[in-house]
């Protein structure tokens, strides 16, 4: 175990020099004592080694560093040098436009300094900085600034915490500052540290900042406990955001937001990434995880925090449904395929690969259970006392169940199966109506092998709309039957509203009741829900279902516009990725062909009526966040969508030289990117010439044109020379390899899976955790037409054939393959 930790740092452009100082103790509690100690390590190089002063019985070892002979207690003194500027790989410490920055979570840190690098070692952190004044007049570590000179700081974190939660910045940036006082008086300075050319985009994040503070306090009571909190951006980075103690760093995209550059969704982006990381403030830094195995711990209570955060601040309704499609396109994948695993996963090779939409989403969601048994008043007991219990720990979830147990004397056994299995529980409901007793029998059945402890939130509608009953209906075996009595008419149910369980329903609802659940029913999400099966029966059986009655209750809807926002959602219809998931075999082509199908009848029946609504919405805007107008904007751009594809195009190109926000702005661009016309071109030099200095910008003009159903293998290759193009800038290459891998006719073929194998082999020399992500697109390829599915098969071998596969890509592609 580790007393304190002394980190020294010297930085200049070709080598860093880390001077590393930490008191070591056994663990009292160990029942084997031992005199060996193995330090984690990964490439480098170590200058001397020092144990109370005398060079120590030590044997260099691959991935770290082994100790003999070792007293109870003792102080060791490492000095290593390491090469940040040749650092691809962007974890432990690297450079990223010439400044410095690290990630250490997960296991970023053995890539710094010989360290116990595990979630259960807290330490005290004090770090000692030196660096070339003019070059980095910024130096920043964790904690308080408690000495500070041109070119040499010292930083001391007073909390303990794992070293993953350890943050290093050193640069040239522009700052906006800030401060924020405490519910208990405490006034705590807000500095958020970008590239000075990025300077007027950082306003939005500041008072997303605040609002975090502020939210945390009203809603959990829970303060920070700084005197500084620090947000620093950088293009260069892997993942959304880092959590570390202090010093948050952020992918700049989600800082980075006026509404010149971002678009609505972006703004709602960064003021729920700024919410998550400040809110892993006690969820996930004063509180941590004891082992990997328990990610989830932090990361779904954190994402149930953030998604609580912005349907506080937004539309709940349009969150929820947000989440919801998310979760059902990604993680009900990934519960598909070869690297299913439970949010608890019981092994892993690379931990990088278990930072998943189960672990994240999914663990949301059964938080979201949790809150749904015990209500706001029970959960919020429940997290007081897991505080009181472990603040200042690292901890297990089987801590945070008994803490939410024990405060409101709730048994939470049966749930736990939530934890420990795979997969996407099926249940399904019949329902039967008693004319004669005016009773109603509802009959749930879990379908799966597994029996699980989940709620189905309910509403039971009359004829005319009206809620005759609604509640939950907790279901914990495999079977159980629910009563209704004194009902004068059969209702028509809403089941699993809000959706209270993250689970796969088949119900016995018609035609007509999910009609009319989509004109009547109270609960947006139902509504919603009701629609987009309705959807998927018209674009893969349309044979089942009379479009008329459909189109006649949207026509109602679109007439009497109550909520845009929810509009919008109803009239989006479900993804190609989405369809993918509801079909035996996957045939790309076919899918389109049948989707663009249903987009035809759309057309055709509403056009006029999309045409009104655009015209009625498109007025002047003053860009402001509320609802309100969130919803009429994003209305009126599926409505421009729907019209260019109707071949309106000189309305998308007007609105496109006219606008004045990005949501405008890029919904049209995109709308002349979907389909050909004589504006195309146009609009894509003006882009380019418009924004081509701003780097978030020009992701999304690389996204549009690899996301267009006119582009091509040929194309993608030519994007990848463009001037702007890096290789070793993840946003960049996600918005161009990333994009074309989601442009599903024009990926798929055996051109569009060299280039995806190229790339990945050439990031598994260089950045094998983004290279993991791109090679899990041929995680389902046994789901495919023959063709395809050989196609991809052959190119799995042939990435698994190479030499000195990284564990980030074998793990994924061995699952795959087996």
């Amino acid at each position: 175990m580790v007393h304190t930790t002394e980190l020294s740092f010297e930085l200049s452009e070709d080598k860093t020099i880390v001077s590393s100082e930490v008191s070591y103790y056994q663990n009292p509690n160990l029942k084997n004592k031992s005199n060996f100690l193995f330090l984690n390590g990964v490439d480098l190089e170590l200058i001397s080694i020092l144990i109370n002063g005398v060079e120590p019985n030590y044997k260099l070892v691959k991935d770290g560093l082994e100790l003999s002979d070792l007293s109870a207690e003792f102080v060791l003194k490492i000095n290593t040098r390491i090469h940040p500027e040749k650092n691809t790989s962007l974890n432990g410490l690297y450079q990223s436009s010439g400044n410095f920055c690290t990630q250490c979570e997960a296991h970023g840190f053995r890539q710094i300094t010989y360290y116990l690098d595990r979630p259960d070692v807290l330490s005290v952190f004090t770090t000692h900085i030196k660096a070339d004044f003019k070059r980095y007049p910024v130096l920043l570590s964790n904690g308080n600034l408690i000495e500070s000179k041109p070119g040499e700081v010292t930083w001391h974190d007073p909390s303990l915490k794992p070293c993953y939660l350890f943050a290093l910045v050193a640069g040239d940036f522009a700052v906006l500052e800030d401060a924020y006082t405490t519910l208990s008086g405490n006034e705590v300075a807000l500095k958020i540290y970008v590239e000075a050319h990025n300077i007027d985009k950082t306003q939005f994040a500041m008072d997303s900042l605040k609002r975090s503070f502020a939210w945390d306090e009203q809603r959990f009571g829970l303060e920070y406990d700084l005197d500084v909190y620090m947000i620093v951006a950088v293009d260069d980075f892997n993942m959304g955001a880092m959590e570390n103690k202090g010093l948050n760093i952020f992918n700049s995209t989600y800082v980075l937001a006026n509404p010149e550059t971002a678009t609505d969704k972006d703004f709602i982006n960064v003021e729920a990434v700024i919410g998550h990381e400040y809110f892993h403030n006690w969820t996930g830094n004063r509180v941590t995880c004891q082992d990997w195995f328990q990610l989830s711990l932090k990361e779904g209570l954190t994402v149930f925090r953030d998604q609580e955060f912005t349907s506080d601040l937004h539309s709940r309704s349009i969150k929820r449904i947000e989440d919801v499609n998310g979760l059902r396109t990604f993680q009900f994948a990934e519960d598909a395929g070869p690297m299913k695993h439970p949010v608890r996963p019981e092994s892993y090779i690379e931990m990088n690969n278990f930072y998943t939409f189960t672990v994240y989403e999914k663990g949301a969601e059964v938080i979201r259970m949790i809150h749904t048994f015990l209500g706001e008043d029970g959960f919020q007991k429940g997290m007081k006392l897991y505080f009181e219990r472990h603040d200042g720990q690292a901890v297990t979830i089987d801590n945070f169940i008994s803490a939410m147990n024990d405060a409101n004397d709730f048994n939470f056994d049966v749930f736990m199966t939530w934890y420990s299995q795979p997969g996407t529980p099926e249940v399904e409901i019949k329902t039967n109506y008693n004319v004669d007793s005016q009773s109603y029998c509802v009959t749930i059945k879990q379908l799966g092998e597994h029996t699980y402890y989940l709620p189905i939130r309910y509403g039971l509608l009359n004829d005319q709309g009206g809620e005759v009953d609604q509640g939950v209906l907790v279901l914990s075996e495999r079977e159980q039957s629910y009563h209704f009595n004194n009902l004068e008419h059969e209702p028509t149910p809403s089941w699993l509203r809000g959706f209270s369980a993250p689970i796969k329903l088949k119900s016995d609802l018609t035609l007509a009741q999910r009609i009319f659940l989509i004109e009547n029913d109270t609960d947006s999400f139902s509504r919603w829900d009701n629609v987009q099966e309705l959807w998927l029966l018209l674009i893969l059986k349309p044979d089942q279902i009379d479009e008329t009655s459909l189109f006649d209750a949207l026509e109602n809807i679109l007439n009497n516009v109550q909520d845009p926002s929810l509009v919008c959602e109803m009239i989006t219809l479900p993804s190609e990725r989405f369809i993918h998931l509801r079909v035996d075999e996957i045939d790309v082509v076919e899918v389109k062909r049948k989707r663009e199908a249903v987009i035809d009848q759309l057309i055709n029946r509403f056009g006029s009526l999309f045409l009104n609504i655009y015209t009625n919405l498109n007025g002047d805007d003053d860009h402001e966040l509320t609802p309100e107008a969130v919803g009429a904007r994003s209305l009126k751009n599926i409505c421009l969508y729907y019209l260019t594809k109707a071949g309106k195009f000189e309305l998308a190109y007007d609105q496109f030289n006219n606008a004045n926000c990005m949501s405008d702005r890029l919904s049209s661009f995109n709308a002349l990117l979907s389909v050909n016309n004589p504006y195309k071109d146009k609009a894509i030099e003006k882009f380019f010439e418009t924004y081509k200095k701003d780097v978030q910008v020009m992701d999304k003009w690389f996204s549009a044109q690899s996301l267009s159903p006119m582009m091509s293998v040929n194309g993608i290759r030519q994007l990848m020379k463009h001037e702007l193009f890096s290789f070793n800038t993840p946003n960049r290459l996600r918005s161009v390899v990333g994009g074309f891998t989601q442009n599903f006719v024009q990926f798929h073929n055996q051109e569009g899976y060299e280039l995806l194998t190229e790339v990945i082999i050439k990031l598994n020399g260089s950045n094998p955790q983004i290279g993991a992500r791109l090679v899990s697109i041929y995680n389902h390829w046994k789901r495919y037409t023959p063709e395809l599915r050989d196609l991809q098969k052959q190119q799995l071998e042939s990435i698994l054939a190479i030499d000195d596969l990284s564990n980030d890509i074998f793990e994924i592609v061995h699952s795959a393959l087996k």
